[in-house]
């Protein structure tokens, strides 16, 4: 079945507001995780690539996986027009299926987590497939009145985050939080954080 994902895939990229957010998180990742060139990298509700291929020079492998079948049409698109060897994408669903086990050194999904209805267990299903102190990078909307995706709420579970409830979310499913900050202002009002947790 088509979704809106699929619909939009196309000119995805055209829409600098994403891809200032991507470009803001993969910068602060890079700043704030030290020594990350040995990393396999899981890039969770990938899209297009967007955050994927801001780490291609980065890191040792990189994974993508997605729900819409569009989104990794393109995805795949840009790995065959590179010609890339450390890069592949993947059809997931998260509320039906885990991921594989202690498998990553960093999953980073981007204005993802307010599209994943249970909250709790996409980070623990995170923190089963990271490695040993391997790294959950999160980019979503800080707490919104619902007025940031318009009219059109298809697929859309949370009016983004609140600080101090998601901090509490990686606490219990085994996280130590590096960093937690508010990092672009999409739209002009409302503000995209960046949460950094490491597990225990």
């Amino acid at each position: 079945m088509t979704n809106k994902f699929d619909l939009l895939a196309h000119t995805w990229d055209k829409k600098s507001t994403r891809v200032d957010i991507a470009q803001t998180f993969v910068k602060t990742i890079k700043e704030k995780i030290p020594n990350i060139k040995d990393f396999d990298l899981l890039d969770y509700g990938c899209g297009t690539g967007l955050v994927s291929f801001g780490f291609v020079d980065d890191v040792k492998s990189i994974t993508g996986m997605d729900f819409s079948d569009g989104m990794l049409e393109v995805y795949n698109q840009k790995i065959n027009e590179y010609s890339l060897e450390n890069i592949k994408c993947e059809k997931h669903n998260i509320n039906d299926n885990h991921l594989p086990q202690n498998s990553f050194d960093i999953i980073a999904t981007s204005m993802t987590l307010h599209h994943i209805k249970d909250t709790n267990d996409f980070i623990s299903k995170s923190n089963i497939a990271l490695k040993d102190k391997g790294y959950l990078a999160i980019s979503d909307l800080d707490k919104e009145d619902g007025t940031f995706h318009g009219e059109n709420l298809e697929g859309v579970e949370h009016f983004g985050f609140d600080k101090t409830k998601l901090s509490t979310i990686l606490k219990q499913n085994g996280f130590e939080i590096v960093f937690y900050e508010n990092v672009y202002i999409a739209k002009e009002s409302y503000p995209i954080f960046c949460a950094i947790a490491q597990k225990n």
